[in-house]
């Protein structure tokens, strides 16, 4: 599946998903279904209403020319590499209670392939905005937590323009960054409850945990080690384990504090409900200088789209409306329009007059269908 531009669609391409057009007159929704074939006459009707563009079966002969602004809709990271990530973090993380005699150093380097997998894949996609929806496609909570930070990490890492090794690090430190975890009983893990100050005392311990777990086997660099004791340490210095602040903390544990936040709050645990995308960006906005580096904040918030263009969303007032442009400056509050008023764009940060209006979530078909 890939994402062509309104200007690169041809008569025969055939849809990968559902396209939604908007009536004027009679202010209903007009659907092309997913398999439909294009002809130029939907074509030109997705001209006539501004349609961006289209996802299309990507075995269609007459795709090959595509402009680069599809880079901004691709899954900037495979399947298949996904799963791979995946086996590699388990295989790791089952070394950690091992005597020394049994460390396979070869899961380290094969952890440390698929960092540099994870690089080149999101180097090749520099563009992409990196939407939570595709983070969350494995339900262990702990290697995919695992991914998904390694992946905003890279993304993150991109965007402050890190050298390629730095990169490679960086990937494999967020692949890794939970592993003192192991060490810490499952029943507080996954305790349906808030924490005693006992048992919180007892997770706040896993950072520095994983350090020596790295350290002892000689498994790692002092950057990896640093980003890995380092990654609950805030900016203002509340964080543990050693309470540091501003620039002493390494630059890995900083980028991997907003990564592993923004992911741990869109995902279900035992003891809450996910918060959306947009509750995540705005917490971290509002700890921006508190808890995270402020320049990491910008660089992150220039990667993630909680409402990948196309998306169709409901708001505060409930009204339906689809995704047009993302906001930079706040990826939250982007361009919509309205699906019973086609012809009007809000721009939910610039606008005065909708500042009070929110998105609420993203809409499934069936949803729309019925409006």
């Amino acid at each position: 599946m890939t994402f062509v531009p309104i200007d690169k669609l041809k008569a025969g391409m055939v849809l990968d998903r559902d396209i939604y057009l908007f009536n004027s007159i009679t202010s209903k929704i007009i659907m092309l279904r997913c398999g439909q074939i294009l002809t130029q006459a939907y074509i030109e009707k997705l001209h006539e209403f501004d349609i961006l563009g289209a996802y299309i079966h990507t075995n269609q002969e007459k795709e090959k020319t595509i402009s680069a602004t599809q880079t901004h809709f691709r899954q900037p990271v495979k399947r298949e590499l996904r799963q791979e990530a995946l086996t590699s973090i388990h295989q790791v993380y089952n070394m950690f209670n091992q005597v020394a005699q049994k460390i396979n150093v070869s899961s380290i380097n094969q952890t440390m392939n698929i960092s540099k997998k994870l690089v080149n894949s999101l180097r090749c996609n520099i563009e992409a905005k990196i939407s939570i929806a595709n983070l969350k496609m494995y339900d262990d909570y702990t290697y995919n937590h695992s991914l998904g930070v390694s992946i905003l990490s890279i993304a993150i890492g991109l965007e402050l323009g890190l050298k390629t090794q730095d990169l490679y690090d960086l990937g494999l430190c967020a692949l890794l960054h939970d592993i003192g975890k192991m060490a810490v009983p499952i029943s507080i893990i996954a305790k349906p409850a808030k924490l005693t100050l006992e048992e919180f005392s007892i997770v706040k311990q896993h950072p520095v945990k994983g350090a020596e777990f790295f350290l002892k086997h000689n498994l790692a660099n002092n950057a990896i080690c640093g980003g890995v004791l380092t990654h609950h340490e805030k900016y203002d210095g509340t964080g543990y384990p050693n309470g540091l602040s501003g620039d002493d903390i390494p630059l890995f544990g900083r980028i991997i504090s907003v990564a592993d936040v923004y992911d741990a709050l869109t995902s279900i645990r035992p003891y809450r409900k996910p918060s959306t995308p947009a509750e995540a960006i705005e917490y971290i906005m509002g700890s921006s200088g508190i808890s995270f580096d402020i320049a990491i904040v910008r660089a992150f918030l220039n990667k993630v789209a909680p409402y990948p263009i196309g998306s169709c969303v409901r708001l505060s007032n409930g009204e339906l409306a689809i995704i047009v442009k993302q906001n930079d400056y706040n990826p939250s509050r982007p361009v919509i329009r309205l699906f019973n008023q086609p012809d009007v764009l809000l721009d939910l940060c610039m606008q005065r007059d909708v500042q009070n209006i929110v998105i609420e979530n993203i809409c499934d078909v069936k949803t729309v269908e019925n409006h």
